[in-house]
């Protein structure tokens, strides 16, 4: 048996992220490496609290099998894919005029979505959709970022055709109006 303590996981993480931090930066200077080294403590010690906490089960009553057929998931993945370069290329469009127009808001969809994967699908397509974050979700409504208003159509009626997309994916009926 060995008298050592064990290593506790901040001082793990410290380590990785200093390790992490020496490789991306590639300065070995004292500044640097104790700029590193401060960084890496300060992220450790305040996430610690994550590496103990358990994670959060779902109630019973959520944790149903969804029947997803592959061909909706691979089209829906394909349109996905497509919107995200549309959306890309319009925010870098944004980025690359001289003039920086932009008029940054936050729009509350009620989404309407009945299982929390279907949520949880939404919210995370529209944070992959450049021009468009999800800053905060509950069970009815999703708190959007859009970079303009012009995104803001992209929202409008039900949600808009990323929410149409997702309602088909896991078959859900449109919403009583």
């Amino acid at each position: 048996m060995s008298d050592l303590t064990p290593i506790r996981p901040p001082v793990l993480m410290t380590m990785a992220l200093f390790g992490l931090w020496v490789a991306l930066s590639q300065k070995l200077d004292a500044f640097h490496l104790l700029a590193g080294l401060a960084a890496a403590g300060v992220i450790a010690f305040t996430t610690r609290g994550l590496y103990r906490s358990s994670p959060q089960t779902m109630p019973p009553e959520e944790f149903v099998r969804i029947p997803l057929k592959w061909r909706h998931f691979l089209g829906y993945g394909g349109w996905l894919a497509l919107a995200i370069i549309r959306a890309a290329t319009d925010v870098a469009m944004v980025v690359l005029r001289r003039r920086l127009l932009i008029a940054p808001r936050v729009l509350r969809l009620r989404d309407r979505l009945p299982h929390p994967t279907a949520r949880l699908t939404l919210a995370h397509s529209i944070t992959l959709t450049p021009g468009t974050l999800t800053v905060d979700c509950d069970d009815e409504h999703l708190d959007i970022h859009l970079l303009d208003d012009a995104y803001a159509g992209s929202f409008a009626g039900d949600g808009g055709p990323i929410t149409r997309r997702v309602r088909r994916l896991f078959a859900i009926l449109a919403p009583p109006r």
